[in-house]
């Protein structure tokens, strides 16, 4: 899934392995993001800092869509919302036929499958069943790098949806989808990595992680009427989320850790004609419960064991017609955490301790578009608060973490904030299209990890703290020109800084850094070919990025994912084409990295693909 939002502008897509990949969304990845699945958090109490595999398990062939949210994000979806948010749709079974998929690849030596179909149970219902398949080997580098083993898995996934009608014109909505990955490799830590550019790989013979994630909800939605209330969505959900890491290290001594996490949720969000605006508001609960298992700890597994974490969220967004062309949207969000954490190793002495807090925050945000020209040109500005409550991996973590480093708890911890400004323009004509933004982040209390000097089994132990401050700024760009009535032209272009203050070192002397894993000036340009005259396309795609070298303290230490001096910078090429046959069979063929070239996307822990041939048949049922 990570992978279909590489061409956002604003987003750098860091692949620790196959699968285990995470997005940066305007500097920020992991907890700092929120992953959503129709509007239900998939982000939970243990995601953790950094890039996590927790992305990687939404099945991309399951989607109809995704929204993006480049920016922060936290009046509408509440804490983590920093970088921005992510809304993964799955299909209406009442729309779209039974489905066919099958795509193969040389280089990665994976093959994917997916077949679904649809079903009218009654006029006013229908069911939509899925199945997707996944098997990865190993992966065939560029001209110098070669083979790369031990970076192949397994996965399946599977997803139930199902919609009512009803004469009242109320509707239910309801989802049950898994997904299962089974021995996904951080080839980067073990014998298996590959030296590139003189990283050095880790020393374990075996890493590996299976995961599981569930999750089911059921939504009832009222139409349009007359009143206070204009519409009422109502939404109960659960989800359930495992993993199990198994390491041997190159001594041969082996453990086991992993947890269990299961969420509930629920929410009413109310729209409203007032005269005060277009309203939207509403109240949701979110409580998680995790246990966690280590072999070496018989305290807690990588996270607190027997905990809970739990958040109470009231939010109110409004949309104001100030004048003709212009709009205003407003929007407040008050959250309550609560965190409950009984069985907690000390970080200071190892023994059993419990731990309980809790934080507040209210957030507001404020956004102004004006067409110029009507459905032609667009200004916009917006200013936004954000904030990440302190979760039970900041809290608990009790494991290793990057290169040659192991996390130990930090109680005491507080809320990170953030205050974003953004201004840029759109604009939509016969022939062409563009949008481009400026934005400036400031940071307040971010948690950052540091080492405190001593060494757990051989790797250098970290904490963290509320540090201090700092900022990201950036440019993104986005255009599309039809050159001809069957040539598109499009194109990306991101530029991103930021610094953060950190203590590259035991004692706590403040130095301020560029962020881990800067995102690096990127682009891509896209040249698309559609016949007029029959089912054929073409297209060619061209994405490259520069050197990075502004690196942090724990940048230059993550020896085994980011080259001594910084990640070179690449440029490569994908050829494709397609053809449709008949109204039922679309078939393509790509090309990707026609070059052959070694490269890899800054802080990834694996090369990419070298040249790879990939065939994909899509059949209507």
């Amino acid at each position: 899934m990570p992978q279909a939002l590489r061409d956002t502008p604003g987003i750098m897509v860091q692949e620790t392995a196959f699968g285990q990949g995470s997005p940066f969304i305007r500097g920020f990845t992991g907890f700092r993001n929120v992953l959503l699945v129709d509007g239900i958090r998939i982000n939970n109490a243990v995601m953790r800092d950094g890039p996590n595999q927790y992305w990687a398990t939404i099945d991309p062939f399951g989607l109809a869509g995704i929204e993006i949210v480049n920016a922060p994000a936290s009046t509408l979806y509440g804490s983590d919302a920093v970088g921005g948010a992510v809304n993964a749709l799955t299909a209406d079974p009442f729309l779209g036929d039974g489905r066919f998929y099958l795509r193969t690849s040389s280089a990665e030596a994976s093959v994917i499958g997916r077949i679904e179909q649809q079903f009218e149970v009654t006029r006013a219902s229908a069911l939509g069943v899925g199945i997707t398949g996944k098997h990865f080997g190993d992966l065939e580098g560029g001209n110098s790098v070669g083979t790369q083993s031990g970076v192949g898995y397994d996965e399946h996934a599977a997803d139930l949806r199902w919609a009512s009608r009803f004469d009242s014109g109320w509707r239910l909505d309801g989802l049950i989808n898994e997904t299962r990955q089974n021995n996904v490799p951080r080839t980067h830590r073990t014998v298996h990595g590959r030296p590139w550019h003189g990283t050095v790989p880790g020393s374990d013979l075996r890493r590996e992680l299976d995961q599981q994630r569930r999750l089911g909800y059921l939504r009832m939605t009222s139409p349009e009427q007359q009143g206070p209330v204009s519409t009422t969505t109502m939404t109960l959900s659960f989800a359930q989320a495992a993993e199990t890491r198994e390491r041997t290290r190159g001594d041969g001594r082996r453990d086991l850790q992993g947890f269990d996490v299961n969420s509930l949720g629920t929410s009413m969000q109310f729209s409203s004609d007032s005269r005060l605006g277009d309203l939207i508001y509403g109240v949701e609960y979110h409580r998680d419960k995790v246990d966690s298992f280590s072999s070496t700890n018989a305290i807690q597994g990588p996270v607190a064991d027997d905990a809970s974490y739990a958040s109470l969220d009231f939010f109110i967004q409004d949309t104001v017609k100030l004048a003709p062309g212009s709009t205003a949207i407003l929007g407040a969000r008050l959250t309550r955490v609560r965190m409950n954490a009984d069985r907690v190793s000390d970080p200071t002495t190892g023994n059993l301790i419990s731990l309980k807090n809790d934080w507040g925050s209210t957030v507001f945000s404020a956004r102004w578009l004006h067409e110029v020209i009507a459905d032609e040109f667009v200004l916009f500005a917006g200013v936004a608060e954000a904030f990440r409550a302190p979760n039970l991996s900041d809290l608990t973590r009790f494991d290793s973490s990057r290169s040659g480093e192991f996390e130990i708890p930090a109680p005491g911890l507080e809320p990170e904030e953030f205050l974003s400004f953004e201004v840029g323009a759109r604009s939509q004509m016969t022939t062409t299209s563009w949008s481009g933004a400026l934005f400036y982040t400031r940071i307040n209390e971010l948690i950052q990890r540091f080492p405190t000097g001593r060494s757990v089994a051989g790797e250098t132990e970290i904490t963290k703290a509320n540090i201090g401050r700092g900022w990201v700024k950036g440019v993104e760009f986005q255009g599309q020109y039809q050159l001809t009535d069957q040539v598109l032209l499009r194109g990306t272009v991101t530029w991103m800084d930021g610094e953060a203050d950190t203590f590259p070192g035991p004692e706590p002397i403040i130095v301020r850094e560029p962020i881990d894993r800067l995102m690096p000036l990127t682009g891509s340009l896209r040249i698309t070919w559609q016949s007029g005259s029959s089912p054929l396309w073409a297209e060619v795609i061209v994405r490259s990025a520069g050197q990075q070298d502004r690196l942090s303290t724990r940048d230059v230490g993550d020896t085994s994912r980011i080259p001594p001096g910084g990640t070179p910078g690449y440029g490569v090429w994908q050829l494709s084409s397609g053809y449709q046959f008949g109204n039922r069979v679309k078939t393509v063929l790509t090309i990707d990295n026609v070059g052959d070239i070694d490269y890899r996307v800054h802080g990834s822990g694996t090369n990419m693909p070298g040249r790879n041939l990939m065939l994909s048949v899509d059949v209507t049922l």
